[in-house]
């Protein structure tokens, strides 16, 4: 297999330390790539130029991070399954709003690369409104977030967080958030996650 990604993104990370703990990091050749650049190579497997973008064994290209996930869940195994009934639909809010908080930190990141002069001001503030907010829903639900084995609740989660700790470190997201805090010190410190530890 083949995934075009990037050390630094978030969306690609996820997929990497999902397969990291399926044991299937070693069948996925990691291609670094640039989807603003919009290399030919990338270009042919997704026309959307996003990155992660898996290319199976069979050739099939799946350009989206949930695409990924789902189809390396058939490949192996190791994650916690999400939870039935109820609990379920409260284990896919808490992914979401981790998605959000990832999603939000990467348009601030993407924003700030315009020239001063023209950044939008009140969308980087809305955005920061919106970590704000999600980052204090998690932790108030962080007792029921797990170790072992993760599930992608707790994957995204903790790529989001480390995404702030990367891009976003003034948001302090850990001041007044000390469960939150405990839980990700810990799930920090997984293989997966040291191992798909983005360059400072």
């Amino acid at each position: 297999m083949k995934l075009y990604c990037s050390a630094t993104s978030p969306y690609a990370r996820k997929v990497r330390v999902v397969a990291h703990e399926l044991g299937l990091s070693d069948l996925i050749d990691e291609i670094e790539c640039d989807p603003f650049e919009a290399p030919p190579e990338l270009l042919a497997a997704n026309p959307l130029s996003r990155i992660p973008t898996l290319v199976t064994e069979r050739g099939e290209a799946l350009p989206d991070s949930t695409l990924v996930i789902e189809y390396l869940q058939t490949r192996g195994r190791g994650l916690t399954a999400l939870p039935r009934g109820s609990k379920r639909w409260s284990a896919l809010r808490r992914a979401h709003v981790a998605e959000g908080v990832i999603n939000a930190a990467f348009a601030t990141v993407i924003e700030k690369r315009r020239p001063e002069g023209i950044r939008h001001v009140a969308f980087l503030d809305r955005q920061a409104d919106v970590i704000r907010r999600s980052i204090a829903v998690l932790d108030l639900e962080a007792a029921e977030l797990t170790h072992e084995p993760p599930s992608v609740v707790e994957i995204t989660v903790g790529v989001a967080l480390s995404y702030l700790d990367l891009r976003m470190p003034y948001i302090e997201w850990r001041k007044g958030h000390e469960p939150l805090e405990r839980w990700y010190t810990v799930f920090a410190e997984r293989p997966s996650m040291v191992a798909t530890q983005p360059p400072a």
